[in-house]
């Protein structure tokens, strides 16, 4: 398990929840975390989480969208609902969970896009 400095834990806290901008603003689950990936140091623990925030409000954006299209048939609508009640807790809740763990000085992977987005 990988710790995280005590100076870059509020930094990492912050960009973990940056994902949940969108919830605010319009697109800001996107542009928070690409703002944060800009403001810090290349390599550094914040512009980790801060790509891994990005990446996962993409994945959830795509299955949200997956979930839409397959609603429009009747068969499928009851494993929409039951999936988009699964994908909204995974959507605000791991972000949450991101920011516990970071300030406890622990760095977080979101699971589906851990590897892909380092």
């Amino acid at each position: 398990m990988e710790r995280i400095d005590a100076s870059d834990r509020g930094t990492v806290a912050l960009a973990h929840i940056s994902g949940l901008g969108g919830y605010v603003v319009p697109f800001g689950g996107v542009l928070a975390p690409i703002l944060m990936m800009i403001a810090a140091e290349d390599g550094s623990q914040a512009e980790r989480a801060a790509k891994q925030a990005l990446a996962f409000n993409v994945f959830v954006f795509i299955m949200g969208l997956l979930l839409v299209i397959s609603a429009f048939t009747i068969v499928l609508i009851p494993v929409a609902i039951g999936c988009g009640i699964i994908l909204g807790l995974l959507a605000f809740g791991l972000p949450i969970y991101g920011l516990v763990k970071a300030m406890s000085g622990e760095f977080c992977r979101y699971p589906f896009v851990g590897s892909f987005a380092e």
